[in-house]
């Protein structure tokens, strides 16, 4: 989890992109010494060449950065999470999964329909990637050079980033309702290999790193005379962020009877200024991942920051993701999820195929491309966060006229009916969400995490069972880092599974 000094300034100096608007113009630096605000707004930089837009022009590495340097999971955690939700049918094509010969499902094939896959990958990658920007925040400020501006705007960045993965891995490998089991914070990049054993903090602790840093990077907007952004360090994506955090936190065992007014104050924040989409084709086109849209640069209200991944497949690779029987990237749709769509809804047509016979979100069918896009918090999801933390807070009647403001937005002609009590209200959300963010990564996944969903599956004749609160609904602590880390507790129920 922990990487020296040295090592990270080795790995991570200096490469020229530009995938993040003017900020990442960067010239590259041939040598080990890191003294100035720009030697570290290259290693910031660095990690995003990977992050990448249609722009992006073709780079060389000049001191080798690597996967690691990211703050996603990579693609196979999605692959889990949507056969967990039932977004993916698992293939059966697979001999990985499935037992042709006798019909059968394999162990790795059980384990994956039972909830009960193991992942490392996002907690190795992220705590990878939290290395350089602790190294960042600390050591920025007192960097030698004069402009203040940009010592702001590299440090504005760095704390946006690491609440954003803070988060990430708090959502993934933190109980639910455990406020004791957070996630260790590791802030101090200068340790050496082996003393650096962090224990985990209390979620309200995690909460509190994540939400100083997102105000800090506001504070510092308001400081900064510049005019342009940078990727991720601005005010509608950090309070669309802070929204999310606080919807997160008023479920968890961390929650105070202000989170959500505060989710609902963030998400009324990001969402001045932006409008909703109403046409199936234009929704179709801000998800358009095939080689034709790859070309283009696209902006809308709809995302707030939109990381494309077209042939490098290192962020979203999607023939892995969503790899169902038919073997092409956007696979066979389970039919009990596309009847959940109206016919009116124009996510129908903008996430399906014309027969209905394939998710095709991605504009992939057929393609033989594995790329795919991210946008983190959506304008949809303010809407969506907003009318919850209404609900939440007893105001039904704003909360179910938000609600149906972004419904108007997705169907054609007249509304679904729906309840104006809290439960009725709720349950519509619910639904919603699934329908707006189904094959979006981890979003179907966390938020049955959130809203204590239960499911139940028959694999072999044998019924399984995933209830509120399950110890499924995160992954275990890694094994490597328990081995190492003398400190670190494993999540209570995976002690007696086998740990990868």
């Amino acid at each position: 989890m922990m990487r020296h000094l040295k090592y990270i300034i080795a790995a991570l100096l200096c490469i020229q992109m530009s995938s993040c608007n003017k900020f990442l113009t960067l010239t590259p630096h041939d040598t080990n010494v890191v003294n100035s605000v720009e030697d570290y707004r290259d290693i910031l930089a660095s990690f995003m060449r990977y992050l990448k837009t249609p722009t992006l022009p073709s780079q060389d590495v000049v001191m080798g950065v690597g996967l690691s340097t990211l703050p996603f999971p990579s693609s196979d955690v999605d692959e889990s999470l949507s056969i967990y939700t039932g977004e993916s049918n698992l293939t059966t094509e697979s001999s990985y999964y499935y037992d042709r010969t006798n019909n059968v499902y394999t162990q790795t094939g059980k384990n994956a329909l039972t909830w009960l896959n193991t992942n490392s990958s996002a907690w190795d990658n992220i705590y990878s990637f939290l290395g350089p920007i602790n190294l960042i925040i600390s050591s920025v400020p007192t960097a030698e050079g004069s402009d203040e501006n940009l010592r702001n705007r590299v440090l504005g960045e760095a704390l946006t980033w690491r609440a954003y993965a803070f988060y990430k891995l708090l959502q993934l490998y933190s109980p639910m309702k455990d406020n004791r089991l957070g996630i260790p914070v590791y802030l101090t990049p200068e340790k050496e290999i082996g003393e650096a054993m962090p224990e985990r903090k209390s979620q309200t602790e995690v909460f509190q790193r994540i939400l100083d840093d997102c105000n800090q990077a506001l504070d510092l907007l308001t400081k900064t005379t510049y005019n342009e952004w940078n990727c991720a360090w601005n005010a509608d994506f950090i309070n669309a962020m802070m929204a999310d955090v606080y919807a997160w936190k008023a479920c968890s065992g961390a929650a105070a009877d202000t989170d959500w007014a505060n989710a609902e104050q963030h998400a009324t924040a990001a969402m001045r200024g932006r409008n909703l989409v109403s046409s199936a084709d234009m929704l179709k086109t801000i998800f358009d991942c095939s080689d034709n849209a790859y070309s283009k640069d696209l902006k809308n209200d709809e995302f707030y920051l939109r990381i494309v991944d077209g042939r490098w497949t290192y962020i979203c690779d999607f023939t892995y993701a969503y790899y169902e029987d038919g073997g092409v990237a956007d696979g066979l749709v389970n039919k009990v999820n596309y009847r959940k769509f109206a016919d009116n809804d124009i996510r129908k047509k903008a996430w399906f195929s014309a027969d209905g016979t394939h998710n095709d979100k991605y504009n992939l069918i057929g393609s033989g491309m594995s790329q795919g896009c991210i946008m983190p918090f959506r304008l949809a999801d303010m809407y969506l966060i907003k009318a919850e933390a209404l609900v939440r807070q007893g105001k039904t009647g704003e909360g179910k006229a938000v609600l149906d403001e972004f419904r108007s937005h997705r169907y054609t002609g007249s509304l679904p009916t729906i309840g104006n009590d809290s439960e009725a209200l709720l349950k519509a959300i619910h639904d919603e969400r699934f329908k707006e963010f189904y094959m979006e990564g981890d979003k179907v996944w966390l938020d049955m995490k959130r809203f204590g969903d239960t499911m139940e599956r028959t694999i072999a004749g044998e019924k399984n069972y995933l209830t509120a609160d399950d110890f499924r609904y995160c992954f275990p602590i890694p094994a490597r880092e328990m081995q190492y880390n003398k400190k670190m507790e494993q999540n209570p129920g995976w002690e007696s599974v086998i740990v990868y």
